[in-house]
């Protein structure tokens, strides 16, 4: 498993959403990783996408490397222990 981390900083509100969504919607990837990377560019949440299939990440990796959006690929979330944190704090 990969996750593909994307951290959401205040430039990615500045991608065009309708290009943002064609990029995505060509790739060959599950609809629900879609939904999820579409998200994570323009919210906090999620904060990046899990594939079991890393020619899937692989295409995501490239999709958000064309359009400037930052990423970076670990086992799991980055985050996972902040949410932790945010979610029994009741924040999330």
């Amino acid at each position: 498993m990969v996750f593909v981390n994307i951290p959401y900083i205040t430039e990615n509100d500045r991608i065009d959403r309708d290009r943002t969504a064609k990029e995505l919607s060509v790739l060959n990837i599950d609809e629900g990783a879609k939904y999820e990377a579409f998200e994570a560019i323009y919210h906090k949440r999620p904060r990046g996408v899990n594939f079991t299939d890393i020619d899937q990440a692989k295409r995501l990796e490239g999709a958000l490397s064309r359009l400037g959006v930052p990423y970076r690929q670990s086992p799991e979330s980055e985050y996972i222990h902040e949410d932790a944190r945010l979610a029994r704090l009741g924040k999330i």
